[in-house]
């Protein structure tokens, strides 16, 4: 090797030793200089909100149990006494042994085969979003699916209303980024997220231009190219903008087929509104008379209310109203009592249709 080609790496192992260095005096989450280190020597942070952030929603308290875990049992391998080696086993002349492989494989094979059957009768649903989480990153509350949260466009993140309502025009208690002063800047912190692809950052560029806001020229079908692109990208409120789209022929040709996948595929993620549009879908397609009339219970109305029930699971009030008709009729069951709980709790939480229902039931 050439004396040149020997600086160069030497440089290179400095720099990247510098670089190290740099990193372990810097916050892991926010950039900021360190003060709080992590017991596993992995990670550093400035603030105790930071390592929430990190072991609540990036797993790594796990990660950290582990290595500590792993270091203790490491030294008290080294601590413990070396054992007496073991004295040499004895050699038998003779017919091999009878081996057991088949019998091992077959087990473990009807071991995963019972396992995928349990996988398929209970499935888990993917989680929405990895970046939201399943709490809001501020207060830590679980996320309400009737109200809508915010989307900070400085770091993409969403928070829910009642953060949304206290933080204002203040700055981001998340990155401590200042709050953007007029729509253009607002629009270039969105665009360079949407430049990075991140999925809630193009669907909500595509909600701007749906909507015309940020001052962008309203366009529907650069709001449908948008949704697809963050369809493609795994984004679930996507799928049922793009879905809604297609239900309506806006921006897009009208596909009711189309529009019905995009819904299913956001209800097999446990979106509890794609489950709702399944179920409206399924008791549309299920009837042929008069509109604004009850239904029969045909099989679309009980596939219909199966989704209605699956969506009412998440707390989602249209869901739980629907089910509650659902019981009145008679289609998944006769229980008027039950029905009559369930509007009862949602006239408490204040919602409309059911205060009405249950003044024309009242005698």
């Amino acid at each position: 090797m050439r004396d040149w080609e020997k600086k160069q790496k030497e440089y290179e192992e400095r720099m990247a030793r510098v670089k190290n260095a740099k990193l372990r005096l810097t916050c892991t989450i926010c950039g900021a200089k360190a003060k709080l280190p992590c017991p596993c020597g992995t990670a550093q942070y400035c603030t105790v909100a930071c390592q929430k952030v990190d072991w609540r929603e990036r797993g790594h308290r796990t990660a950290c149990k582990k290595i500590r875990d792993e270091r203790a049992a490491e030294a008290a391998r080294a601590e413990a006494p070396t054992p007496p080696p073991s004295p040499p086993e004895e050699v038998f002349y003779g017919p091999a042994p009878r081996s057991h492989a088949d019998e091992v494989r077959a087990r473990i094979a009807a071991e995963h085969e019972a396992a995928r059957a349990r996988r398929e009768a209970n499935p888990e649903p993917a989680p929405a979003s990895a970046r939201y989480g399943s709490r809001c990153p501020i207060c830590l509350e679980e996320w309400d699916v009737n109200i809508g949260g915010l989307l900070l466009v400085c770091c993409c993140r969403k928070v829910c209303k009642s953060c949304e309502d206290k933080i204002g025009t203040e700055a981001c208690p998340l990155c401590r980024l200042p709050c953007a002063k007029s729509n253009a800047e607002e629009l270039a912190r969105l665009r360079r997220h949407v430049e990075n692809e991140v999925p809630d950052a193009i669907t909500a560029l595509g909600h701007a231009y749906r909507q015309g806001r940020l001052g962008l020229v309203k366009s529907e079908k650069k709001a449908m190219k948008l949704w697809k692109r963050a369809v493609e990208l795994g984004d679930v409120d996507a799928m049922g903008c793009l879905a809604l789209g297609y239900m309506k022929g806006e921006g897009v040709r009208l596909d009711r087929k189309k529009a019905m996948q995009l819904f299913r595929m956001g209800a097999d993620r446990g979106d509890a509104n794609s489950m709702l549009n399944v179920a409206f879908i399924l008791d549309e397609d299920g009837w042929t008379g008069p509109p604004g009339t009850w239904r029969p219970a045909t099989a679309c109305s009980i596939e219909a209310s199966h989704w209605y029930e699956l969506a009412a699971q998440t707390g989602l009030h249209d869901a739980e109203y629907n089910i509650a008709i659902c019981y009145l009729h008679g289609v998944v069951g006769d229980d008027i009592d039950k029905a009559w709980l369930m509007l009862e709790r949602l006239a408490a939480n204040g919602y409309e249709k059911a205060i009405e229902a249950l003044k024309i039931l009242s005698p």
